[in-house]
């Protein structure tokens, strides 16, 4: 029997991480998967070792606060770790967290893997002269990331972004609307304020506020929360009490669904901005974290981008507010002007159409092929 060790911190991670499972469970029998991962990876077999949630830190600040509780933890999943001796560790994302984890397994003999590089092109850029020493392996979901890593001769595959497997390249918008249970003559705003606790405690009320604006000055409006838990969904349902005049759902789950089902997105810098970009959808992309979070932040020459598509398609395609900008009026109203412009919707959907096929390929495929020889 193999044992495959997997590690995912976020709602993201469990779901690229439970494809890549469901893969290799078509085609191996008699695999034990152990780690950290959510419902998707439980679904597909993984014995977790503590709550995912634990891992969703959003900030410097929050990640210091929880410095003490963190290492803690993955002190004791390295032990757990090697006392199990998978035959392969795969690292989903979360490198802050997964990198000494790998640096430890792979001393200890184990064949090391990392899916989903660190944004090593965006900032912490030095990151790249010490991921050698980490892992034997990386799978790259973006191409222009294939010349950073050959630089460093670290050996590595290009797969593409699951995502852009699973998301269709012409989506039926109508089939989603009747899955979720909108109607059609409605127009349709999801307002996604990220899927960690802390994302939701920064977004949600400013969101909620700014979805009351624009109400008032628009008719026939319908807004759409998807919530990846229990916790968020009552958190989302007490902030909505607070708004009880605005038209909105929240839903369990099917964030696809929703996010194919609308007209416009309000969308909290993240996976789900690609999402979005995926299902060809106009968006405007907010991000807020504390004030001490975001004074390193700027002081590491970022890109000129936070939102994916942006960053990907190398301009400003969706309109982006940042920290003091992200407030009710400023999001109404810059939500408002791109609504507006209907010119806009048709020329992000060629750009976006471009952007899908860039990142389509067979990606858990493309990964069996280098971990098969360890099955």
């Amino acid at each position: 029997m193999t044992k495959i060790a997997l590690v995912a911190g976020e709602p993201s991670g469990d779901l690229i991480a439970s494809q890549l499972m469901l893969e290799i469970n078509k085609k191996f029998k008699n695999i034990e998967y152990v780690g950290i991962g959510g419902p998707m990876m439980h679904k597909n077999g993984l014995i977790s070792f503590f709550d995912y949630k634990i891992l969703g830190i959003h900030g410097y600040i929050d990640a210091i606060k929880n410095i003490f509780k963190l290492l803690i933890l993955r002190r004791n999943l390295i032990k757990y770790l090697l006392d199990q001796k998978p035959d392969i560790y795969i690292g989903i994302d979360a490198p802050d967290f997964n990198f000494y984890i790998e640096k430890t397994l792979k001393k200890n003999k184990v064949m090391v893997f990392h899916y989903v590089s660190p944004s090593v092109w965006a900032w912490r850029k030095n990151r790249i002269y010490s991921m050698k020493s980490y892992m034997n392996h990386l799978f790259l979901v973006f191409p222009h990331e294939i010349k950073i890593f050959k630089s460093i001769k670290l050996p590595s595959t290009y797969v593409g972004h699951p995502l852009a497997k699973i998301i269709p390249l012409k989506p039926n918008s109508l089939l989603s609307k009747k899955k979720v249970g909108v109607p059609e003559t409605s127009f349709i705003i999801s307002i996604l304020p990220g899927s960690r606790s802390s994302e939701v405690k920064s977004h949600l009320d400013i969101m909620l506020s700014s979805a009351m604006i624009i109400q008032n000055k628009m008719k026939n409006v319908l807004f759409l929360i998807p919530c990846n838990n229990k916790e968020n969904f009552e958190k989302i349902n007490n902030s909505i009490f607070r708004h009880n005049a605005l038209n909105i759902r929240t839903i369990i789950g099917h964030s696809h669904d929703v996010i194919n089902a609308s007209d416009f997105v309000i969308v909290a810098s993240g996976t789900a901005t690609l999402e979005t970009a995926l299902y060809k959808k106009p968006m405007l992309i907010i991000y807020k974290t504390s004030w001490w979070s975001w004074q390193i932040l700027r002081r590491m020459k970022l890109i000129p981008w936070i939102g994916l598509p942006n960053i990907l398609l190398n301009k400003l395609i969706s309109p982006e507010l940042v920290q003091k900008r992200v407030n009710s009026e400023e999001i109404a109203n810059e939500a408002l002007k791109i609504i507006n412009n209907k010119k806009y919707k048709a020329s992000i959907i060629k750009e976006f159409i471009e952007l899908h096929k860039s990142l389509r390929r067979n990606t858990s495929t493309l990964i069996l092929d280098v971990l098969k020889k360890y099955i």
